[in-house]
């Protein structure tokens, strides 16, 4: 069973006659969020736009909210919030608006009331940093997880050996792989 949070919500002008924001299931962790346009919004391939979605939160100390691409708008028709996630911080009043693109290659109409991002809201762990850039372990991978270590220089490899390349970064799948000058030159 899902912890329940207390969350003030208002509605705006724009979102007179919407229902508020609901989940799809009990299993779902996202409360859809609607189109509160007044009329059709016609978005080409490449076209974004602000779209409000009629409602107001406030999120209560302690936890934030991130607005996040539906997941069948993004897979079916290429809807997607472009700032994902859009984070909610607990300060923040004002109406919602998602900003939304068209990533296909045909026309998306959005009218009143369509499903068009979801809201999940999340507690906030801040973090407190434990510094070992100047000590014996600096640069190399420190937890047991998967560890992103800065590559040197400029590649356009996209594999090589147990890691792949994204954006200029090593993304390396073995924990206890240690990243050295002497893997550079074997390369």
């Amino acid at each position: 069973m899902a912890q329940v949070l207390k969350v003030s919500i208002a509605r705006t002008a724009d979102g007179n006659g919407l229902p508020l924001p609901t989940y799809s299931s009990q299993y779902h962790a996202g409360l859809n969020l609607q189109a509160a346009v007044p009329a059709a919004l016609r978005l080409e391939p490449g076209d974004r736009a602000y779209v409000p979605a009629g409602i107001a939160v406030g999120i209560p100390d302690g936890y934030c909210g991130f607005i996040i691409s539906q997941p069948v708008l993004a897979r079916e028709k290429g809807l997607v919030v472009l700032d994902a996630p859009q984070i909610i911080h607990p300060a923040d009043r004002g109406p919602l608006f998602i900003l939304l693109q068209n990533m296909s290659s045909h026309l998306v109409v959005l009218h009143r009331g369509d499903v068009i991002a979801q809201l999940v809201v999340e507690p906030i762990v801040q973090v407190s940093w434990k510094d070992l850039s100047n000590g014996v372990n600096a640069g190399k991978a420190i937890s047991e997880q998967e560890v992103i270590v800065d590559s040197l220089g400029d590649r356009n490899e996209t594999k090589k050996g147990n890691s792949k390349m994204i954006s200029s970064r090593r993304v390396y799948k073995n924990p206890r792989h240690r990243f050295s000058e002497s893997d550079e030159k074997n390369e």
